[in-house]
């Protein structure tokens, strides 16, 4: 509720519509924007151990926008004392290469010290198997327990349910809320049929007419329906694109080819479309996930723990928020779950399976496609990674290893900055060291550049508002003064009561006929010790005052009051007030209990 308590006494001096007040609950909006005419890059440079490297330079860099280069104009190294010396224990990477311990090395000089990062761990628990799902749990341990030195804050997602616990820097929280992570499978891993068993690549590839897939499944079904005499060898996969009763329809045991065909062809598409189902959900989490960190002001990075699923026909979802993570300069990293992959054709030996003998046709396929399927399993999450300027850390059981790799910060981080274009194009950035000894160079892929059609989308009232909501620094474009008293709500709760004095002598109005025309917008919200949003109100109070009401509120000024419900506990209010006729805001933080 928002009530104006100096108007309540006039009311009955108040003619209609020269007041007129509306409230509603508040939140930040998750729309990415750029917000700088500067484009900041965060550039770790690795050794071929995957060492950081310390001790470079500006003039150790070449800077490449969309192929030209471009002048570094600024430059910094960010030191963190909080990275370790040495990874969890000698390990093996994605590619197989031995790790041995990292020795200790001078760092470089420390221009700048990290204040901490805010950093998603999302895990994909509906496309996890239990297993794989306990080995990250496990893993994931170890590194939120190194990241409890730097400072950086956590929050804890999952794929079915969303956000499970608010950023924090708690690492006990944190260790704790990693333990209640389970497993929601949405299908089996063997797809939703016993005999013949079909995986979602399987039914993929059926699905978009693979003669080989096909001919392999239509044997494993004619084996399923206990014939031996199925005529598969003369039949070359193809036929799938043609309509059943083209096909032989000689009688069976059990059924026929054309059965045995339109039944696997059936169990493709109900496969791929519960799939596709859960690809898109995940998906939909990792955007929300981005929109929490969006929220945030410094370094964030999207920590995603996966065993892998297809993106299909997804591509266009999946580009979206490539490019709003690319907006916000947000890396997402990837972390394989199922680790160093082995399987026996015909699936794992604790599924049960009807084919008391596998078809040397079925065996053959799932052979030959083994490496194709663990790779677009892994697609999505390697094109994040890539896309985005982060790392994907696969086909390798030491998850621990991975977790560091992925999440720790690097010892040394150079920071480098330049002009962007004006094109309102999206730029490729690349940065190549002028002596690169064997070196890899990791920097986010690209940004968009202000100018031509971003140039046109101008921020809203309500962005602005929500950017001002969301930093600390203090305004005084209104002449506003803020105070606030504690109580308790009609139904008992706890309730911060928040009151705003605006002088409107100071205030610009517009002159519409005899009225003096005005719109102020309130926004009161509520922010947790580690600056994660509790609660909000806005309120929208609209004047349209005759001369004799004017005049006597110029010299009373108008109160606004508003509520808001927390539970006890210590917070950041940040109150904004904002003035429609020229758009100036005035914006103050306080420091409150709530007993």
């Amino acid at each position: 509720m928002f009530v104006a308590s100096a108007l309540l006494c006039a009311a009955q001096t108040l003619s209609p519509g020269e007041v007129r007040l509306t409230s509603r609950p508040y939140a930040p909006q998750s729309a990415i924007r750029v917000q700088t005419r500067m484009v900041d890059l965060e550039v770790v440079v690795r050794d071929n151990h995957g060492r950081p490297v310390p001790g470079l330079t500006k003039d150790d860099f070449v800077l490449f926008d969309s192929r030209k280069i471009r002048d570094i104009t600024s430059f910094s190294v960010d030191s963190s004392s909080a990275a370790p010396n040495t990874p969890p224990k000698p390990a093996v990477l994605g590619n197989e290469t031995p790790v041995p311990p990292i020795a200790s090395t001078s760092p470089a000089p420390v221009q700048s010290v990290s204040n901490g990062r805010w950093i998603a761990l999302l895990f994909d628990d509906i496309n996890t198997p239990t297993g794989d799902l306990a080995r990250a749990r496990i893993a994931a341990t170890r590194f939120i327990k190194e990241t409890s030195a730097s400072g950086d804050r956590i929050a804890l997602f999952t794929t079915s349910a969303g956000q499970t616990l608010k950023f924090t820097s708690d690492t006990k929280v944190v260790l704790d809320a990693v333990t209640h992570v389970q497993s929601h499978l949405r299908m089996s891993p063997g797809g939703l049929a016993q005999c013949p068993r079909m995986t979602v690549y399987e039914a993929y590839q059926i699905f978009n007419n693979d003669p080989t897939a096909t001919k392999a499944k239509v044997a494993e079904a004619c084996h399923c329906a206990g014939s031996q005499s199925c005529d598969v060898e003369s039949f070359s996969g193809s036929e799938l694109l043609g309509p059943a009763s083209n096909l032989s329809t000689s009688p069976l045991e059990g059924g026929s080819l054309a059965t045995a065909i339109a039944s696997v062809r059936t169990q493709a598409e109900q496969t791929w479309g519960q799939a596709r189902v859960a690809s898109q959900a995940t998906f939909d989490a990792i955007k929300d996930t981005l929109n929490h960190l969006v929220n945030q002001s410094g370094r964030r990075m999207l920590l995603l723990s996966s065993s892998g699923f297809l993106s299909g026909t997804l591509d266009q979802q999946q580009d979206a928020i490539i490019n709003e993570a690319v907006r916000a300069g947000i890396v997402i990293n990837s972390l394989d779950a199922k680790g160093l992959y082995a399987e026996a054709p015909g699936g794992p030996i604790n599924e049960s399976n009807e084919l008391t003998e596998i078809p040397v046709s079925s065996t053959l396929f799932q052979v030959q496609s083994l490496g194709d399927r663990l790779d677009s399993e892994d697609s999505a999450m390697a094109r994040f990674a890539e896309s985005t300027g982060g790392l994907l850390f696969r086909n390798n059981n030491d998850l621990d290893l991975g977790f560091y790799q992925l999440g720790v910060l690097p010892s040394v981080t150079y920071l480098l900055g330049f002009p962007p274009a004006e094109d309102g194009e999206y730029h490729k950035i690349k940065i190549e060291l002028k002596n690169s000894g064997g070196r890899i160079v990791l920097v986010r892929p690209g940004y968009f550049a202000p100018g031509g059609k971003a140039a046109s989308v101008q921020p809203t009232s309500a962005d602005k508002i929500d950017t001002e909501i969301r930093g600390s620094g203090e305004k005084a474009g209104v002449p506003a003064t803020i105070s606030e008293k504690f109580g308790a709500s009609a139904s008992g709760k706890p309730q911060l009561t928040i009151e705003s004095h605006i002088d409107i002598q100071k205030l610009p109005f517009e002159q519409q006929k005899d009225r003096h025309v005005q719109k102020l917008t309130f926004v009161a919200a509520l922010f947790d010790p580690q600056g994660n949003f509790i609660t909000g109100k806005q309120a929208e109070m609209n004047l349209a005052l005759k001369p004799e009401s004017f005049d006597r509120f110029s010299k009373t000024g108008i109160n606004g009051v508003m509520q808001l419900e927390a539970p006890p506990g210590t917070y950041r209010l940040r109150m904004v007030v904002q003035e429609a006729v020229h758009g100036n805001m005035s914006a103050t933080n306080k420091d409150v209990q709530i007993p």
